[in-house]
C-alpha cells in the first residue's frame, strides 16, 4: 500500500505556498510602484534642470554674435563722439 498524505498537509503545503506568492507579489509591487516614484522625481528634477538651462544660459555662437553686434554699435557710437567732440573722421586719416 502507497503511503498517502494526509489531505490537511497538502492543503496547509499548497495555502502556505500560495500566500508565499502573493506576499512576494504584494512586496514586488510595493517595490516597483517605489521604483517608479523615484523615476517620476527625477524625471521632474531634469525636467526642471533643462529649463533652468533654457532660461539662464545661451548658447557660446549667439552670444558671440550679440557680442559682435555690440562692438560694431560701440564704435559707431566712439566715430560719432570723435567727429563731434574732435571735429574730425578718424576713418578718412586711414
Amino acid at each position: 500500500m502507497e503511503p498517502v498524505l494526509p489531505l490537511s498537509i497538502v492543503i496547509s503545503v499548497v495555502g502556505g505556498a500560495a500566500a508565499g506568492f502573493l506576499t512576494l507579489g504584494r512586496k514586488f509591487g510595493e517595490l516597483e510602484m517605489r521604483q517608479d516614484s523615484r523615476i517620476e522625481k527625477i524625471d521632474h528634477r531634469v525636467d526642471a534642470m533643462e529649463l533652468k538651462l533654457a532660461k539662464d544660459y545661451i548658447e557660446k555662437g549667439d552670444l558671440q554674435a550679440m557680442m559682435e553686434r555690440l562692438e560694431d554699435r560701440m564704435e559707431r557710437v566712439d566715430n560719432k563722439l570723435d567727429r563731434i567732440l574732435l571735429g574730425y573722421d578718424r576713418d578718412a586719416l586711414g
